[in-house]
């Protein structure tokens, strides 16, 4: 509902002259009237009408009301039924204890659909036509709303001269007013025809000539018994021509919302043109001839929900009832035919039974007969009018349906924007295949390198005056046998996994992290992977503040310094010195290999040189501790234990060596198992952090509160589909 204006502001607005309309008032100005004298007891006065009912169609006839007194009396009631309104329009409609008149039977229904409008279903339902569905349930008894679009050159005519002739009693001596005042309108806007006891043309603006959006109160018996009003309006038959090449769901959607809610133009201030939404609880399109016709085949043949979408088109029928009639979607009436037999009915009342064959051969009782059944209910009168259930239930399949499509178009975008299925499934075989290649570089190169003469420089036989080239060797048999060709391929496969768009360069990077990091948070993660994971936080800082000093101005704004100018040295050297890392070289791939080969090289190699060394100095002080007693039993014995003094150096050289041998030979192959253990363990961790990479990176990032607004929204509509099976099943 629009927000009330001041008082101040509608004076300003009605001194300027602005003409202004409000849309949501379009035609309703009188509508509250004409429900409470549809509900006050009075309604039974409508038996006195001033005309009869037409043969063969009602088949009843009405008494008219002869006085002028009792005519009075209804001006009165007419009347006082508008003070009534406009004393009850003082409380808001949307105030806590609004008044309404909702029946008991039908406010869960109501409330049902008021949560569609309060929750997140309002983005994806039609608001027009659920305003529509609300006011339906507000009565026991509602008045139905029924459009005639006139599509093509002649339609609206057309629909115009159809209105006309289902409305007209043939009872009357001649062409009544309102029938003039219908079909004079061709052409020059939208019309609502209403019941009415009396003739009354009520203009959107207060005149006669508005030009738009007229409505008009006739005395038919067709609308007082069939409790409708009847919308009619020109379509664009252009539509159909302009939406070649758009998808058939998309088009449906289009044209549904075009018949069932049209577009009614209104004058606004400054001679503007406005639109408004108008919905209708069903609607029939309406075309002449054969070129009207064409029109009506290009439409869509998928519209017709439950009869909420009719058609009618008028070709020239034979009067003896042989003409086909079309299909079950597709009235075809002769509304020439229909209008003679009037006119010869109305000239001369022998003419009856040229009128009945006529009437009948023109086929428009098809279209009376769908009319009256949109407002039957049946044996229960408080039961729902099939034209409210068929509003329901296409306004919910509607709803259900835009839901669907925003959960197949958010599925479409995200497999767009995510790499195809076939792409990471070649990826996954080439992660495969550069773990196979990986392990039989480790078999074959490795174990060549130990049998290697480097590897052989570290016998212990050799620590005695080589001790030194136990790291340089080990260190030697690392950087030449330790998955060299592991790592380049590596780098071959990081390409192809950048180049498919599964992962970014620092996700690359990242694949360098410890598992232990693998389970912080996505802000840790984040940052972990900024491009400089290789090192610490301390480090990161100072090559920070030098790509400052190399941008040429620091993170404070000053000029940097002859010192910062010569920091870069010493800063490259204590990050070697520290981590073995060259700080400048940041690949755009995982440096596990090199990570897990530095780490052994600053760490297992140091370790085996301290205990070679360690053994050496042990052997030694084992051999001249038995040399020293070996001696002293010599000096001891005065040269007489000659023999023994020498078979205890002998035995304690011999007892040096053999331990050196046998601990350093098991520290050397405990070394060896190491390596290949890391080995194996690194290629492990790389595969399965690539196979996740070609897993779940490079798609799109679903929007979580959109999803869950499609949940909830399927929820809510669940809910009201099953409050209004159950309010079927209550009228069944």
């Amino acid at each position: 509902m629009p927000p009330r204006t001041t008082v101040a502001a509608r004076v300003a607005r009605a001194v300027e002259g602005e003409g202004y309309i409000c849309p949501s008032c379009l035609f309703t100005n009188r509508t509250r009237t004409q429900q409470l004298q549809q509900q006050q007891p009075q309604r039974l006065n409508h038996s006195r009408t001033t005309t009869a009912t037409r043969p063969h169609i009602f088949g009843t006839a009405q008494s008219p009301i002869t006085t002028e007194s009792q005519q009075e009396k209804l001006r009165r009631h007419d009347s006082f039924a508008q003070r009534t309104r406009s004393y009850a329009s003082l409380a808001s409609s949307t105030a806590i204890n609004a008044p309404t008149s909702i029946p008991e039977s039908l406010k869960p229904l109501y409330q049902a659909l008021q949560q569609l409008e309060k929750s997140s279903t309002s983005s994806y339902i039609d608001l027009a036509r659920l305003q529509l569905a609300l006011r339906s349930l507000e009565s026991e008894d509602p008045v139905i709303r029924i459009a005639f679009l006139g599509l093509g050159e002649k339609g609206e005519k057309a629909a115009r001269r159809l209105v006309r002739v289902l409305l007209a009693d043939a009872l009357s001596d001649g062409v009544e007013k309102w029938e003039k005042q219908i079909l004079e309108g061709d052409g020059t806007g939208t019309l609502l025809v209403r019941y009415g006891e009396e003739v009354e043309d009520v203009g959107v603006s207060g005149g006669v000539n508005a030009g738009r959006g007229r409505e008009l109160r006739v005395p038919s018996p067709l609308l007082r018994k069939a409790d409708v009003e009847i919308l009619i309006t020109g379509l664009n038959a252009a539509k159909s021509a302009s939406q070649d090449g758009v998808p058939e769901e998309e088009r449906l959607r289009e044209w549904e919302d075009s018949l069932l809610v049209p577009a009614l133009t209104i004058p606004g201030a400054g001679g503007r043109v406005g639109f408004v939404r108008y919905p209708v609880h069903k609607t029939i399109v309406v075309a002449e001839g054969v070129s009207g016709a064409v029109e009506l085949g290009r439409m869509p043949r998928k519209l017709d929900r439950n009869g909420v979408i009719q058609s009618a088109v008028s070709l020239p029928l034979r009067t003896d009832g042989t003409t086909e009639t079309g299909t079950q979607d597709v009235h075809v009436v002769d509304i020439g035919l229909a209008e003679h037999a009037l006119g010869l009915f109305r000239e001369n009342r022998a003419n009856g039974a040229v009128f009945s064959r006529e009437w009948q051969a023109s086929k428009v009782g098809t279209v009376v007969t769908w009319l009256s059944e949109s407002s039957k209910t049946g044996e229960e009168e408080k039961a729902l009018k099939p034209a409210v259930k068929d509003l329901l239930d296409s306004l919910l399949h509607r709803t259900e349906t835009a839901v669907q499509a925003a959960d197949e178009t958010a599925l479409d975008i995200y497999e767009a924007q995510s790499a195809p299925s076939s792409k990471r499934s070649d990826l996954q075989q080439a992660v495969a295949t550069w773990s196979k290649d990986a392990h039989h570089d480790l078999q074959t190169n490795l174990s060549t390198a130990f049998l290697g003469p480097a590897w052989k420089r570290t016998v212990w036989w050799r620590l005695f005056w080589r001790i030194d080239e136990v790291s340089i060797s080990a260190s030697d048999v690392l950087r030449r046998g330790w998955l060299l060709e592991a790592e380049q391929n590596l780098a071959f496969l990081s390409g192809r996994l950048l180049e498919a768009g599964v992962a970014t360069e620092n996700q690359l990077r990242g694949v360098s992290q410890p598992v232990e990091e693998e389970g912080k948070a996505p802000e840790a993660a984040s940052s972990a992977t900024t491009g400089k994971t290789l090192l610490d936080e301390r480090t990161e800082k100072e090559m920070e503040d030098y790509d400052a000093v190399q941008q040429g101005v620091l993170k404070d704004g000053r000029p940097e310094t002859v010192a910062e100018l010569m920091q870069l040295p010493p800063l490259l050297s204590k990050i070697r010195e520290e981590t073995g890392l060259n700080a400048l070289f940041n690949p755009p791939w995982p440096q596990t290999v090199n990570l897990a080969r530095e780490q052994i090289l600053h760490e297992m190699v140091p370790n085996l040189h301290a205990k070679a060394q360690r053994l050496m100095l042990a052997s030694l002080s084992t051999m001249g501790g038995s040399s020293t007693l070996a001696a002293w039993l010599w000096v001891a014995s005065g040269g007489v234990a000659l023999y023994e003094s020498g078979a205890i150096a002998a035995f304690g050289f011999v007892w040096a060596l053999r331990s050196l041998q046998k601990k350093y030979g098991k520290e050397r192959e405990m070394f060896a198992g190491t390596v290949r253990e890391d080995a194996r363990r690194v290629l492990a961790d790389i595969e399965g952090r690539m196979l996740r990479l070609v897993k779940d990176g490079g798609r799109a990032v679903l929007r979580v509160d959109d999803q869950k607004e499609r949940e909830e929204a399927k929820r809510t509509l669940e809910a009201v589909r099953a409050v209004l099976e159950k309010v079927g099943k209550a009228d069944n």
